[in-house]
């Protein structure tokens, strides 16, 4: 059993965790890179694009960042679904849900993403930063082309077994 004070400080960790997390969707939506990438990222973060590219640190996460966001007039991201388990009393590992909402600057259309983000989390001297991000998607519309890496999901099973549904 834990004791009350290591309880109460794994709960003060999981709200700033939460508060970085929200952070994000608050920068991004503000379209405020510089900010983002200060409050959110640490100094060497990285933001994984599907498996196989990255942008690392902040300066390139700065530019990244810059770049999406002048394709949108506005955004609106929502998260859910929280989870945080901790490594060690520095690291942590986060999941959230994530809706995403986008309108085109170019032909005002909008685009959406569900989805979901699995970060690494670094208490630094400042506080907890985004060590790790990678975004996967379950679904998307509006997109032309959608950059996306899906989610991991189960196969459905062969021939599903009905259960018995009893009147009470």
């Amino acid at each position: 059993m834990q004791d009350a004070t290591r309880i109460t400080w794994e709960l003060e960790q999981r709200r700033l965790i939460g508060e970085v997390l929200v952070d994000y969707s608050v920068y991004v939506d503000r379209n405020d890179p510089e900010t983002l990438v200060q409050a959110v990222f640490a100094e060497n973060g990285v933001f994984e694009l599907g498996s196989r590219h990255a942008v690392v640190g902040r300066d390139n996460l700065r530019m990244m960042f810059a770049k999406t966001l002048a394709a949108f007039t506005r955004t609106s991201h929502h998260l859910s679904n929280v989870r945080v388990v901790f490594d060690s009393d520095t690291s942590a590992q986060s999941t959230a849900y994530v809706y995403a909402w986008h309108l085109s600057s170019e032909d005002g259309r909008r685009m959406e993403v569900w989805g979901r983000y699995s970060d690494r989390m670094k208490l630094t001297d400042v506080g907890w930063r985004i060590a790790n991000r990678r975004l996967t998607v379950v679904g998307s519309e509006g997109w032309a082309d959608p950059p996306f890496e899906l989610a991991e999901r189960y196969d459905n099973p062969v021939n599903a077994p009905s259960p018995v549904i009893a009147r009470i």
